[in-house]
């Protein structure tokens, strides 16, 4: 092999000088493509490689959903999409051939069926419009100089090895780097980052037809769900249809006539299946990265999650995943923001992929359903969604893209906050709330969206009030804002010619009174608030953004000094901090986590025997527990892990020990790769292992069941403790186990630390450990544990307390409390 630089055919003959281009992207199927032509658009230099020496030529995702079609639309490119996209206006569910429910898509929520190699045609155009164009036949072979700490350190690029088709080498320094290389992805692999998840045991077989006759209706997805299996029929453009089912165990490579023969035995029947486009079996995978970025290197699209194609979410998912990384990169790149904006990327896109890798899921594994029981639950819940209008209401906006709501943007502390009628009722509707994306066609009109809209900034849309008018609002806002004039615009509603703006705007935000949205380059709210949040605003502007094009206040004076301040040491609002209780005021400082069948409350038979001048203790709840029980998230351990550090960092807490009991014993672990400088000890408590807990197929029904059935809890509750304890006690324990959690996140978090395995990540940290397990307890033995957490940390412990099933906090609360504290005091 030979080493050498692209030639001017490749990219442009200076394309391998680390000052030639900003950002390397890594693949160019849809994901990548979207990437490329966001961060061109955004005037930030390109190169854009794909190992493949064309691009694909056959269908594979196909559906488009309304916000990827804002996207495309963003960019110029939605008039691409409606010359050749078949809008689908209805989905109709069958069971044993016969109607089950039928949901009727609105014109603002329907999808297109956009086959995704014309998807890329339509991306590909776009890249060349805006000067781009694809290197093919680049095989990324490894990426060198990452710094493995996760920090991004100035003058510090990446070294990408690249092959090219003739089989010469090339090192190019890239300072930047995104991984759209699929689920096999290289990138990925390179950074040793996990693809946790699983595969599902059965293949699927796909087969991309015309029907003779044409009997379907070219706009209705039709689901045959029936104990021989699932069937899906999907229209395309050009009289095709996709033909999706699950394949006999015993089939490899099917063929048009196994597929003829199954929506036979599946299907409505009199479907002749003629001119095939595309036949190819494929098994299907439930996987999500670990991580979605390493220091410099990002992954996105199929390289950070898989799952079933149920629902038709897969290239959307990617797509957006695109945008997001996107924007926040150009904004880093061009020195309008900090880098610290780039570490919400993994938390609000892995959120995003949680939820529709278990939807998915769920979708995927009901619809194969064979047990009459399992069918008859199914059937009866799809009548009643379909009755109360829940499909329509709530199903086909998340489907659609409208409903996904981000966290907070930055990390930092929170200021306590007036309550507003406006917040419950924008938290109510989900479309217009605070990490929400602005209504599409207020966001059009309003010069935020749209491909006339400046790509760069963020927008401040300040609103008079139609209940308390405020005229001066709008000028306080341009001032407070003139530090980051070149990379915020004001936009006053009031200002707007007619009273349409100003009305429609509060309206569709459900704010009658004086108030700003600040909203990002991809029409998400980052925050909303009236006259006493300005200095938040302020904060938050300062928190993301380098101030750069306005003129920067004096030293020493904030622009809005004169405003009424709250008190500085207030922490962040409900709804973004977890719930603790503390106890004790030591200098030690330790936060707790509960199991699956109880919240903070489980442990409080040991609090009155814990050292308080030594130790203070905070006892979390995670989302959907105790105090936390109506906290919506996608109720995942790493979400758990997350919502630990806001916690620290709302209290002030820089270092900390971490106790985990069972189900917490798997976010404390994770709570230490996200940030391992901060945690001092680590305590589990007959703890779910780094490598998760699978359940035993023939166990799994008596857990999952337990989600929101007490007897079912009763009996693992019993089981756990060894049998022996008050059959009183039990009940009243499951008891106050179904008060304190309920069957949603319940099932989640069985899903979540059942699935995820990160074993590889934690094994060899140096941090000191303590693993505790009850001699009662025949779910977490020592013997287990010997496999798992004294392998994973060479300066582990064991310790087994006597007379103690797995609630030992409860059984032998003071011989716990002794130990935990002699432990963490070395």
């Amino acid at each position: 092999m030979t080493t050498r630089y692209p030639t001017e055919e490749d990219s442009g003959a200076d394309a391998a000088r680390p000052d030639a281009y900003d950002v390397l992207v890594v693949g160019a199927g849809p994901t990548g493509l979207t990437a490329a032509c966001e961060l061109l658009r955004r005037g930030v230099r390109v190169r854009i490689v794909d190992a493949a020496p064309g691009p694909s030529v056959h269908s594979k995702a196909m559906l488009v959903w309304p916000r990827t079609l804002d996207i495309l639309e963003d960019l110029g490119l939605s008039g691409g999409v409606g010359q050749v996209a078949v809008k689908l206006r209805q989905m109709t569910y069958y069971s044993e051939k016969k109607p089950v429910t039928r949901m009727r898509m609105a014109d603002d929520m329907a999808p297109y069926c956009l086959p995704q190699r014309l998807t890329e045609e339509v991306l590909a155009e776009g890249l060349h419009r805006l000067g781009g164009r694809v290197e093919r036949g680049v095989r990324l072979v490894s990426l060198q100089d990452v710094d493995f700490s996760g920090a991004i350190r100035e003058d510090r690029p990446v070294t990408a090895v690249l092959e090219h088709a003739d089989g010469s080498v090339e090192r190019a320094a890239v300072p930047w780097v995104i991984g759209a290389d699929g689920a096999t992805s290289a990138v990925r692999r390179q950074l040793g980052i996990a693809y946790e998840g699983a595969t599902y045991e059965n293949r699927f077989l796909i087969t991309d037809a015309k029907v003779a006759g044409d009997p379907l209706e070219p706009d209705e997805i039709h689901y045959y769900q029936s104990r021989m299996g699932v069937l899906a029929i999907v229209p395309q453009p050009f009289g095709l249809f996709r033909f999706f089912t699950n394949a006999p165990a015993d089939m490899a490579d099917g063929t048009l006539a196994d597929m003829q023969r199954l929506v036979d035995l599946r299907g409505p029947g009199g479907l002749r299946l003629t001119d095939p486009d595309w036949v190819t079996t494929f098994r299907v995978h439930r996987r999500r990265a670990a991580s979605f970025q390493l220091s410099r290197v990002f992954l996105a699209g199929d390289a950070a999650h898989a799952h079933s194609p149920m629902g038709g979410q897969g290239l959307n998912t990617g797509i957006q995943d695109a945008q997001n990384i996107a924007w926040k990169l150009a904004s880093v790149v061009r020195g309008e923001a900090r880098t610290a904006l780039l570490e919400s990327y993994t938390p609000e896109r892995a959120a995003v992929a949680d939820a529709v890798v278990r939807d998915t899921d769920l979708q995927t594994r009901a619809a194969m359903w064979t047990r009459g029981s399992q069918v008859t639950l199914r059937d009866t819940a799809m009548r009643a969604l379909d009755r109360t209008g829940v499909l329509d209401r709530f199903y086909v906006p998340v489907a659609a893209g409208r409903r996904w709501v981000y966290g907070p943007v930055a990390d930092g502390p929170r200021r306590a906050r007036a309550v507003h009628w406006c917040s419950a009722r924008a938290g109510l509707r989900r479309h217009a709330r605070e990490g929400a994306a602005l209504p599409r066609q207020l966001a059009v009109a309003l010069g935020v969206a749209g491909p006339a809209a400046d790509p760069v900034r963020l927008h401040l849309v300040v609103l008079p009030g139609e209940k308390d008018p405020d005229r001066g609002l709008a000028g306080a806002v341009r001032r407070l804002a003139a530090p980051w004039a070149g990379q915020v615009r004001v936009v006053d509603t009031a200002a707007l010619p007619g009273r349409g703006p100003a009305a429609s705007a509060a309206r569709e935000l459900h704010c009658r009174h004086a108030g700003f949205h600040l909203v990002r380059p991809d029409g998400h709210v980052v925050l909303h608030g009236h006259r006493e949040e300005l200095r938040e605003l302020y904060d938050t502007l300062d928190r993301l953004l380098v101030p750069g094009a306005g003129t920067a206040p004096e030293a020493g004076h904030s622009p809005i000094v004169e405003l009424p301040l709250e008190e500085e040491d207030m922490y962040q609002t409900a709804g973004s901090v977890p719930f603790a209780h503390t106890v004790g005021s030591g200098p030690h400082k330790v936060i707790v986590l509960h199991s699956l069948f109880g919240g903070h409350q489980s442990f409080s038979p040991l609090w009155p025997y814990l050292d308080g001048s030594r130790f203070t203790y905070a006892f979390m709840d995670a989302r959907g527990f105790g105090r936390s029980l109506d906290v919506a998230g996608t109720y995942t351990t790493d979400e758990i892990a997350s919502d630990v550090l806001t916690l620290a960092d709302s209290m002030g807490w820089q270092e900390f020990s971490l106790i985990g009991h069972s189900l917490g014993g798997q976010p404390i672990q994770q709570v230490l790769l996200k940030a391992p400088q901060r945690v001092r000890r680590i305590v589990g408590m007959s703890p779910v292992p780094a490598g998760g807990m699978p359940i035993p197929d023939s166990d799994f029904p008596l857990f999952a069941e337990a989600a929101h059935k007490v007897e079912n809890r009763r009996i693992v509750i019993d089981l756990t403790t060894g049998n022996r304890l008050s059959p009183h006690w039990v009940t009243s324990f499951a008891e106050s186990s179904m008060k304190e959690v309920g069957p949603v996140a319940f099932r989640s978090y069985l899903d979540s630390f059942r699935t995820t395995d990160f074993a590889d990540r934690v094994s060899g940290a140096q941090v000191p450990a303590l693993v505790v397990v009850g001699e009662h307890d025949p779910a977490v033995t020592a013997e287990s544990m010997q496999e798992t957490w004294m392998k994973h940390y060479p300066n582990g412990r064991l310790a087994v307390v006597g007379n103690a099933g797995h609630y030992p906090m409860v059984e032998t609360p003071v011989a716990l409390a002794t130990l935990l504290e002699e432990f963490l005091s070395q």
